[in-house]
């Protein structure tokens, strides 16, 4: 599961996900994290569009091994199709 982590969403930071910002995929990504909310546990990736500087705050139960660049470019790609369909 992928979806935006909404505004008003109480979690607590439980640790940071180790991530290699060098690596091409992760261009925007600026923390990778663990946050527990009633306790579930459920990983956060904060994505700055390199284009537009808006920070995205994405909340995922997909596994750490996979890259937060990953995470936030397969929610883009969800929300485009999302959008065709709507019109």
């Amino acid at each position: 599961m992928i979806s935006m982590l909404k505004e008003n969403s109480i979690a607590t930071l439980v640790e940071s996900i180790p991530f290699d910002s060098r690596h091409e995929i992760n261009t925007g990504v600026e923390a990778y994290s663990v946050y527990e909310n009633k306790g579930i546990k459920f990983n956060v990736v904060d994505y700055r569009d390199p284009e537009t500087g808006k920070l995205h705050r994405f909340v995922t139960t997909l596994p750490m091994t996979i890259n937060p660049g990953t995470i936030a470019m397969l929610y883009f790609k969800r929300w485009t199709i999302e959008k065709t369909f709507n019109n």
